[in-house]
């Protein structure tokens, strides 16, 4: 708990919480993070799954670096986002299951992008597509999207003291 106060009270989570543009420009650039994740996850698994099968699947593996990207955006920008109040986001539940989703969701994007470099355990996704694959890629989806509806929901659902 005094860490959570610490953070609060740090310049970074005043100017957060407290100065009229720091929470617009670091939600901005989260939800331009987002975007990037989500898009990049969206395209590589929608291809896995079957989708524009005229494009080749290790051209995505070139897509990966910039999902990652994306990633880094979102765990500096969430980071700070956290900071500016502390105390509600961590005792607060709906925080917990997006993190744990977007740490699935990472790990599947490992996952895939680890495949997708081996051309070799990730042929071009059509009718014989392993099962594996299409169910990496249909839960990294889900986990993604759940992330996304996860994060908007903090915003939405109130989480007393109390629990």
């Amino acid at each position: 708990m005094d860490y959570l106060t610490w953070l609060q009270d740090s310049a970074l989570g005043t100017w957060v919480a407290g100065s009229i543009w720091g929470y617009p420009i670091v939600l901005a650039c989260h939800a331009l993070g987002m975007a990037v994740v989500a898009g990049t996850v969206t395209m590589i698994c929608i291809r896995i799954l079957g989708f524009a099968r005229a494009v080749p699947l290790t051209l995505f593996a070139r897509l990966s670096a910039i999902a990652w990207a994306g990633l880094v955006l979102n765990i500096v920008t969430g980071l700070a986002l956290f900071s500016g109040d502390p105390v509600k986001f961590f005792y607060h539940p709906v925080f917990w299951i997006k993190i744990s989703l977007i740490t699935m969701g990472a790990v599947l994007l490992w996952l895939v992008v680890r495949a997708l470099r081996n051309a070799a355990a990730m042929p071009e996704a059509g009718p014989d597509t392993p099962a594996g694959a299409k169910l990496v890629a249909g839960c990294s989806l889900a986990f993604w999207a759940g992330a996304i509806i996860a994060g908007r929901l903090i915003a939405y659902i109130e989480f007393g003291n109390g629990m």
